[in-house]
């Protein structure tokens, strides 16, 4: 067996979080504007557009701690709204991500062949965990809706803002490797370049980069195999490490 311990990221690993998070802002951009009775006023398409880009804008400096979750979610959301000349407060703001958060997981749908893929690995006593950025509630309720939480236990997961660690630095991925008590070769697979294969194989790991946003490497680092979906990343994990899918 080439792997006992294999971890993955969760967005855009596991699951499609580009398309639950579009669908659920999109809905409560909706709702928000309907109460106000201007849902004709705004184009719901540009405001998404703008949104997603101040999500980006302001997520370094979350990422630096610069801001914290709940000032990064205002900041987003109160930028967007000057932007289309919305007269909306920081309550507003709260009560929007309150709103997304309620539901989002509702659009979280696993990628196909995930939960025979973690089965099938646990069934051949490989060791698994998920390592990922972002807040613990999120995160959280993420995992409980992709229904992974029946096989894996709350020592498996590896949340950044639990640990006060986040991908790509190796020390997240040096813990994960210390709590599961991971021997010999150990395998990550992620989507991002940056954070899970540059931060998986500088930290000693292996890596699986699952290209599900057909991202341009941006380093030499060498991934053990670039797949576009989980699917793919399941019949090269079963076929390394001899199991049958």
């Amino acid at each position: 067996m080439r792997w006992k311990t294999i971890c993955f990221d969760l967005d855009n690993t596991l699951f499609s979080h580009e398309k639950a998070f579009e669908k659920a802002i999109r809905y409560c951009f909706k709702d928000i504007l309907r109460k106000k009775n201007i849902l004709n006023k705004v184009n719901i398409d540009d405001l998404f557009a703008v949104f997603k880009k101040n999500c980006d804008l302001f997520w370094t400096d979350y990422e630096a701690g610069i801001l914290s979750a709940r000032d990064y979610r205002r900041r987003r959301f109160l930028a967007t709204a000057d932007f289309f000349k919305l007269r909306f407060t920081v309550e507003a703001a709260d009560e929007f991500h309150d709103h997304y958060y309620s539901i989002v997981d509702d659009f979280s749908e696993p990628y196909p062949h995930l939960h025979s893929l973690i089965r099938n690995l646990i069934a051949a006593n490989v060791k698994i965990g998920i390592i990922t950025n972002g807040t613990a509630d999120t995160q959280y309720s993420k995992i409980k809706k992709l229904k992974l939480n029946e096989w894996l236990t709350t020592d498996c997961l590896f949340v950044s803002e639990e640990l006060k660690l986040s991908k790509p630095d190796k020390e997240i991925f040096e813990l994960a490797k210390k709590r599961l008590n991971a021997e010999g070769s150990c395998l990550f697979v992620g989507d991002s370049w940056e954070h899970d294969v540059v931060g998986a194989i500088e930290a000693g790991w292996e890596s699986i980069f699952l290209n599900t946003r057909n991202e341009v490497p941006k380093t030499d680092h060498k991934p053990v195999k670039i797949c576009s979906s989980l699917h793919e990343v399941a019949i090269f994990i079963y076929n390394q490490n001899n199991l049958k899918g």
